[in-house]
């Protein structure tokens, strides 16, 4: 395309981006083939507004999707980590922070938040998800296994039950109790 053509792209990709119409800029982006490098002053305008009114996470996204540098997205990121953690959205707040590159310190705090949060309103099987998905300690996702078996053997989902201690490899004499009682 035609410097002409990709000048009047980037005129109408700046529009959208200025009334906040991000889905439509970026298929603008998108039909013209618009290069990240012509688009750098609109998005940056965009991107500053959003942080103006604390819209922390769309303006990291527009950081991510438009290469802005990497210091813009990670401060927009952690900006609005920081306001996952403290609404209590932990297990938003850890996949936010794992998605967007945060270190790996944040993501074991959220991660750490939304396990004992679910082991607090005895969703146990949840926190042994949320501890096998961030890799945390092995400790924590066989407390939480183990209760999550526990109480669907007192429930009488002993099914469910030895299909979570085969899971998360509990000990043999566990597996014994739930065949036990499906026999």
């Amino acid at each position: 395309m035609g410097e002409g053509n990709l000048a009047e792209g980037a005129r109408l990709f700046a529009a959208k981006m200025d009334l906040g119409a991000y889905q439509e800029a970026a298929k603008i982006k998108a039909d013209w083939g618009l290069p990240d490098d012509m688009l750098q002053e609109s998005v940056r305008r965009a991107y500053d507004a959003n942080i103006k009114k604390g819209e922390y996470s769309i303006a990291a996204d527009l950081a991510k999707k438009y290469s802005l540098p990497q210091d813009l997205r990670l401060d927009a990121a952690m900006r609005s980590f920081q306001r996952k953690i403290d609404s209590e959205f932990y297990l938003a707040a850890a996949e936010y922070a794992k998605e967007f590159g945060l270190p790996e310190s944040m993501v074991r705090e959220a991660a750490s938040y939304a396990y004992q949060n679910s082991m607090s309103h005895s969703l146990f099987k949840n926190a042994a998800e949320i501890a096998e998905q961030f890799q945390l300690p092995a400790s924590m996702m066989k407390e939480a296994a183990t209760k999550s078996f526990e109480q669907h053997m007192q429930t009488g989902l002993y099914r469910k039950a030895l299909k979570i201690a085969e899971k998360y490899g509990l000990p043999e004499d566990l597996v014994a109790a739930a065949k036990k009682k499906l026999s």
